[in-house]
């Protein structure tokens, strides 16, 4: 991807979780900020709206971070486990799944003496995730991306929440899983239409970069390794058949003495 689209991607992705937490914000903070801008005193709401789109645009930087640490972990588990990876993953998928029940919203709805009231938050960014995977897995054509994309809708996405969680203020958990999700899911499936968009503009132009150049000699190489996969694959079928025809011949022939006999 070229720095033109790489940064409007950044941006993007920061102007959204940005208005999405100040929104939240705004409404959990009535009484204490927005009520100030009804009553005419521009100061005291523009003050609260500066902290509010500061926290948003945190909230923004983190996801962008956890997302672009994930298309590092990806690549990595894939080169180091290979098969065994979407197996850590559904691993990892369920160990977040029951820290998200059990040690972050359970205690922190006994503490506030109302389980249930926070337990919709997990099983909320359980379905948003499954959902947001399900519709990604359709959008990549010749490859199942479910299991990643619960991975990093999910595992990486409770790992992002955590230092929003552990606060005893539980507003902070509403100002930031809902951008969070929202972040995500658009990053997340919205980067292969910039990485397209950047591959058309330079074409269009004519220009070739280091990173096309690799790009081409891997795929050339992939091609290879498929071609010599398909190769030897069927000289094995042809070489099962050679047995199989000559032992049916070595069948024929002792029928055949047999017979004779």
């Amino acid at each position: 991807m070229t720095s033109k689209y790489l940064v409007k991607f950044y941006f993007t992705t920061l102007l959204i979780g940005t208005l999405i937490s100040t929104v939240i914000s705004l409404i959990l903070e009535y009484e204490n900020v927005t009520s100030y801008l009804f009553r005419g005193e521009i100061g005291e709401f523009l003050a609260g709206l500066v902290w509010f789109i500061t926290f948003g645009l945190l909230i923004a930087t983190i996801s962008q971070v956890a997302f672009f640490v994930y298309l590092f972990i990806h690549p990595l588990g894939m080169g180091i486990f290979k098969g065994f990876w979407p197996y850590i993953q559904l691993l990892l998928i369920i160990y977040a799944v029951f820290d998200l029940f059990y040690f972050r919203f359970y205690e922190v709805g006994v503490d506030q003496g109302a389980v249930w009231g926070f337990m919709w938050i997990p099983i909320m960014m359980i379905v948003f995730g499954i959902v947001v995977a399900r519709y990604k897995n359709r959008q990549v054509e010749g490859a199942n991306v479910f299991i990643p994309s619960l991975f990093f809708m999910v595992f990486i996405t409770a790992i992002t929440m955590i230092p929003f969680i552990v606060v005893d203020d539980t507003s902070w958990i509403f100002r930031s899983v809902f951008a969070i999700l929202v972040m995500n899911a658009y990053q997340l499936i919205k980067l292969p239409d910039y990485i397209e968009a950047s591959r058309q503009e330079k074409e269009r132009r004519g220009r070739i970069t280091k990173s096309d150049i690799n790009d081409k000699k891997r795929a050339e190489l992939r091609k290879e390794r498929d071609e010599e996969a398909r190769l030897e694959k069927q000289a094995k079928k042809q070489k099962r058949k050679v047995k199989s025809d000559d032992k049916k011949a070595a069948k024929s022939r002792k029928r055949g003495s047999v017979k004779q006999q």
